[in-house]
This record gives C-alpha cells, structure tokens and sequence, in this order.
C-alpha cells in the first residue's frame, strides 16, 4: 500500500498545518511540511527516491492520480515573475459559527467542506508569495535514455498505475475541443470552494503556456487575427517537432515553488521536482482574465491543466549532466560511488578496451572508415568543462568535420551518436534555416512570456549542426543574428536571449560538432578535421550497454586531469615545434590540446596524464594538421 504522503500528500500536508501552533499566523506558511516528506521518504537516498512515480514515464498526465506526489524530469524553459496567493483562510463552520484556519499551500485553490465556508483574512494576514516556472521535458532525450530512466523507476517499485481521467469539478467552464471536453461533473456535485487567484495574484501572478514554432520556424505568437487561446500558444517546447500530444515526453508543467526554492531556479537548468500533481480543468477561467488579457492572449496566462498540468514543489534534485544510467544528483553521485559503479561494470580485464572500441567501430563505420575522425569524436563525446579560467571554460571545445562528402548521408553518424549518448539534437543550417526559424529564444512583451528556440538545450545534449547543404545566399537582419547566436554558443558556451532593445547571454554546455561540405561559416570552432573516406568493412558492435556505462561514468564527474611536471615540460616543447612545423599562431590550441588529452585519458579510464597518451594525443594532432594543410582548411 502507497505511503499516504505519496497517494495523498495534501492530506499529510492538511495535518501538519493543523498541529502547528501559531495563533498570530505569522509563520503559518513554515510548517516543516518539507522536512517531513523528507525524512519519511527519505529523499536523500536516490533508491528511495525512485519509489516516487515519474511523470516522464506515463503516456498522459492525467493517467497518474490527480493531487498524488510525483517526480518531474525536465528543462526550466521560462522563470515567471513571483505569484502572490491567498495560503491561508479562515473557515467556518455554518451550522455553529465555529472558526480554525485552513492551508491552501501546495495547490491552485481552497476547497470548503460540506456545510462550511471560507474567508479571507483581513488585510494581507493570509497573502503569501511563490515562484513559478516553466519546464518541459529534456530536448532530445533519445529512445534508449527513455527506456534506461523508465527501468531505473520500475526497478525501484516507483512505477505509475494509470487511473481513469478524473471528474472535473466545476461544469461552469468554457468547454475545449480536447482533453477537457469529457472531465466534467453534475453541477449538484460541486463542493463549495474558494478561488486563490484574487486580484493581487491576477495582476502579478504568471503561469501561461507558450508559443510553439510552426514547420516553418514561426511563432504561433505572430500568426493572423482569431481568438488567442492557451491552445493557440502551444507548449513552447524548443524543438516543436517534440510537441506531441499523447506522450509522457511531451509533458510541459508549470512548475511551483514555495519558501526557500521560490528563486532557486534558472532558464536552462535541468532539474528533477518532486511535487503534488494538479490536473484540474477548472483552473482554465475566461471570466476572470485582466484588462487587456481578455483581448489579447485570453487564458494564456492561466492555460487548462490537462494542457499544462501544475506541479506543486516540495524538493527540488539538480541534474547539471543528466545520464540515465547514473540518475543520481551531484551531491549524491561522491568519488567513492563513482569509483564502485565503474569497477563493478569493468572489474573483468578488457572490458573497458571493448567498450572503447565498441563506440570506435560504430563511429568509425559511420564516419566512412575514417579512424582518426572517430578517434575524435570520441574524444568530444567525453569532454566536459571542469573549471572556469576568467570567463573560458576549460575542458570544453567544438568539433567542424570538414569536408564531408557528398555521398555519405549524415543520418547514419548521427543515428550512431544517438546509440551512445542520451540526448542528441540535429539542426540543419542552410540560409533558409537561419532566415526563417527561431535559434536563440525571444522575449514576447505582449505575453509576458520568454519563446523557446531550437538552440534552448540541455546542458550535456550533443548539438549537431550540419551545414552539408549550405549554399550562397544573402542572409536577412534575423538570418545573421541567428548565425551571430549559433557562434556564441559553438565558442563561448552561451546562449544569447533577445529582448528587443537588449540581449542576456545565458551560460549553457553543450558538445558541439559541425558538418560542413567544406570549412564551417563558423569561425571559431575549436578543430577542424578534414575528412578522408577510407574503405572498410569495420562491422556494427554487436551491444552498445557497456559503451554508454563508459561515457557515462568518465562524464559524470567533473575534475582537472593530473599532470606531471616532466609531461608539462613535453608538452611545452611539443607545442613549440609545432607551432614552427605547421605556421600555427595563437594560444588557443595549446588550451585545446590539454583538454584533447584530458578526453583522451578519459576514454580510457584514465585520471592520469602519461608521457604515452601525450604521445597518442600528439600524433593525432599531427595527422590532423597535415590534412588541414593538403586541403588549405584553417586549423582551428
């Protein structure tokens, strides 16, 4: 039988409120409701936490209970201004005149019993303030990374039983051509209940849904004249070809946050909620929209649950580099657990060279049987930032494939880069993409709301540009602020936000890797690699599951590769020589180099720098540059 403070957590948080003793209501909204949950389902542990049913894992929202508590893996896409509420009200008793206090913390509305009614307290005694977000699934989380979460959950007995869409409890509501249309019930039905949402929460309260892009790359937001509707908004996911309703990937929530996490959250984090569930049609009111909402995006603001359901926080579990394999937080996932997981997946000799050469073989065979090519981007599936010197991350850089011929398909690369690692997105860039879609997110004044963009990622997702099918052409003022974006992500790691008379870059790690016919437009990739196509018959691995442990656990934890000071020596005379060999200027590549052998070490397993791998890496480098030179392509 299901923990009551997971099938009812309001009932448990209802309780805890009663027995707190505080007749001036002063901390009223501080109840060690948190600790609680905390403690009896001890979130703390990762294990005890994947009791708790995900909603990534259903095919509906409305198939998991109604108010029951869930966890929530997702992207925050948009941070609202604060909402102000009404957390406390007086109740009284109709039959008698009797009074007590009532929480309405942790949902959208208080409900009165049968033969009671609730009251505002005077002046702002029972206002309180919580912030709110706008998350949606991870973009590009691959099949493979779906499944791994899913097995993790239902291992651990959090698994969801789906219930019928439950009986809305208002039938006053404006009906929709969708999800709401059948969740309605006899009006005699309806319990007496009191709205939230009063006019201070109207006026600075903001939880709308979002513009989605057309196939075209367009905002919904600017489309032709007609009724603007929460529908008409979208989900605003950053890869639209992601909205697909009927999906447990296709989720978007509007998260809430209460106490201390009310400001705990960024555009672009990656976080997973624990929180109570609201599916409630209801909340969805025309009537009482604001001035000028009610002409311009009417219910936007406020958009039916059963197109956005509400999650109501009470933890919060950041996942900086999510892996399916490891879903554990940073906190959680010490050296000492790191350590265990990769013995107990390597303990037996040769099982991490096969691993290696799995990956190798599949890049390999897919990269024309180009070995150094796929030497390398194994080398950029494992890289990560470790540290910050001034504003350059160290430890990161971008991958241009030059070259690329035109009789081998990209889809096949990327399919194999999509069996390793668990999120993955490909972008076309051609002078139409870039004129006609959204790459970088836009502020809509109008709805207060930030537009999601394509290139609004994960940390940690693989980001593909391929740029095999770019031609001349004359870019418009939008085409070459997108290609301005593209480039401050590719070098700089961050994502730049329009807001018309201004921009925010927002700092975002992603593995970028181009494909281009030729050099990418892209000045500032990191190594540019000429391809040469080599016949092979280099066969398809026969299981990839210890690859991805691999890549997996060497990225999981960010740390500085050792250096021993004789390797410094020889690293410093080596740039030296070739520096002169090859007429290379600039520090930049002696920064690329280091994180090249810190990538190298890694996908051995490796924590260590040797004069050998040095070697390794060197040698690399030296084939690299010499194609680069035959082939008149810049070398970084």
């Amino acid at each position: 039988m299901a923990l009551a403070e997971i099938a009812r957590p309001l009932t448990v948080v209802d309780d805890l409120f009663r027995k707190c003793e505080d007749p001036t209501l002063t901390v009223r909204s501080h109840f060690a409701e948190k600790d609680h949950f905390r403690q009896v389902l001890k979130l703390d542990d990762e294990e005890q936490l994947a009791k708790i049913p995900c909603l990534n894992d259903v095919e509906l929202a409305e198939s998991v209970p109604p108010y029951s508590l869930v966890r929530y893996r997702c992207l925050v896409q948009d941070v609202f201004e604060p909402e102000f509420y009404v957390a406390v009200f007086e109740e009284i008793d109709e039959s008698n005149g009797s009074r007590g206090y009532v929480t309405s913390k942790y949902r959208e509305r208080a409900e009165a019993l049968p033969g009671r009614r609730l009251q505002e307290l005077e002046g702002h005694a029972g206002l309180s303030q919580r912030g709110a977000c706008y998350c949606v699934p991870l973009p590009g989380e691959v099949g493979w990374s779906r499944a791994a979460a899913l097995e993790w959950t239902v291992a651990h007995g959090g698994a969801a039983k789906s219930v019928q869409a439950p009986a809305v409890m208002s039938a006053s509501k404006r009906r929709r051509d969708d999800d709401d249309v059948n969740m309605t019930a006899p009006e005699d039905e309806v319990p007496q209940k009191a709205r939230i949402d009063t006019a201070v929460a109207n006026s600075q309260g903001i939880s709308p849904a979002l513009a989605p892009m057309t196939s075209a790359g367009h905002c919904g937001v600017c489309s032709d004249a007609g009724l603007r509707t929460a529908e008409d908004f979208g989900l605003n996911f950053p890869i639209p070809s992601e909205e697909q309703r009927g999906r447990g990937s296709s989720t978007a929530c509007i998260v809430k946050l209460y106490d201390d996490d009310a400001e705990a959250l960024k555009v672009c984090d990656i976080v997973e909620v624990v929180g109570i569930l609201c599916v409630d049609p209801d909340i969805a009111d025309l009537s009482e929209m604001p001035g000028q909402m009610e002409d311009e995006w009417r219910d936007a603001r406020n958009p039916s649950t059963a197109l956005v359901p509400r999650l109501h926080t009470l933890a919060i579990r950041r996942l900086p580099f999510y892996h399916p394999l490891l879903p554990y937080s940073t906190s959680f996932l010490t050296e000492d657990r790191l350590a265990a997981a990769f013995q107990r997946q390597f303990a037996l000799p040769g099982a991490l060279m096969a691993a290696r050469t799995a990956a190798i073989d599949l890049l390999t065979k897919h990269l024309a049987g180009d070995a150094l090519a796929a030497e390398y981007m194994l080398m950029m599936l494992v890289s990560r930032s470790f540290a910050k010197f001034g504003e350059k991350s160290l430890g990161t850089w971008s991958l241009n494939l030059a070259k690329w011929p035109r009789e081998l398909d990209c889809n096949g690369f990327v399919n194999a880069a999509i069996d390793l690692v668990p999120r993955v997105v490909r972008l076309e860039v051609t002078g139409d993409t870039l004129n006609s879609r959204r790459w970088s997110p836009k502020k809509n004044f109008v709805a207060n709301r930030l537009e999601a963009a394509q290139l609004q990622l994960a940390p940690g997702t693989l980001l593909m540009l391929d740029e095999t099918k770019m031609m001349e052409c004359q870019l418009s003022p939008d085409g070459t602020k997108n290609l301005l974006a593209i480039q401050s992500l590719v070098s700089e790691n961050v994502l730049p936000c329009d807001f018309q008379s201004y921009s925010v870059k927002i700092p975002v790690e992603l593995s970028c890797v181009l494909m281009s016919s030729r050099s990418s437009i892209i000045k500032d990739a990191s190594i540019r690699l000429p391809l040469r196509p080599t016949p092979s018959n280099v066969p398809s691995p026969a299981s990839l599951d210890q690859a991805r442990w691999l890549l997996g656990l060497v990225t999981r934890s960010p740390r500085p590769l050792n250096i021993p000071d004789e390797i410094t020596r020889a690293f410093g005379e080596d740039f030296h020589a070739v520096r002169q060999e090859f007429s290379v200027c600039g520090d930049e590549l002696a920064h690329t180099w280091m994180s090249l052998a810190r990538a190298r070490c890694l996908s051995f397993g490796e924590k260590d720098l040797t004069l050998q791998r040095w070697r390794e890496v060197l040698e690399l480098e030296r084939q690299r540059l010499c194609r680069c030179r035959e082939d008149g392509i810049p070398v970084a």
